[in-house]
């Protein structure tokens, strides 16, 4: 079986390792859940601690791994930090996504 979207040198091949990255990063059930809690918009850090009931510091680990792939944005207001999903990275992705399983 050959994978001609996927073959060494490749211009997909970039893509190939950007949507591994994407995929291993939210195969952890508490970055889904703060996909699923951002889905409806933006959120401070403090409101996803209480949704997904995971400590300040877990919190902060698994939004920077998310922040990382560029599937977050993150917006400071006053003391505040608050993250949304990235739509147009997420459509990137999706449309990657979409042309490997096709």
């Amino acid at each position: 079986m050959k994978f001609t979207c996927c073959v060494k040198n490749s211009v997909d091949e970039k893509n190939v390792s950007q949507t591994y990255a994407f995929l291993r990063t939210i195969s952890d059930p508490n970055r889904l859940k703060i996909i699923c809690v951002l889905r409806d918009g933006s959120k401070c850090v403090c409101e996803i601690v209480q949704i997904v009931g995971i400590s300040n510091k877990l919190a902060s680990h698994h939004l920077k791994q998310l922040k990382k792939i560029g599937l977050l944005v993150k917006k400071r207001k006053g003391n505040f930090i608050y993250y949304s999903l990235d739509r147009k990275n997420l459509k990137l992705y999706k449309s990657f996504f979409n042309k490997i399983i096709k």
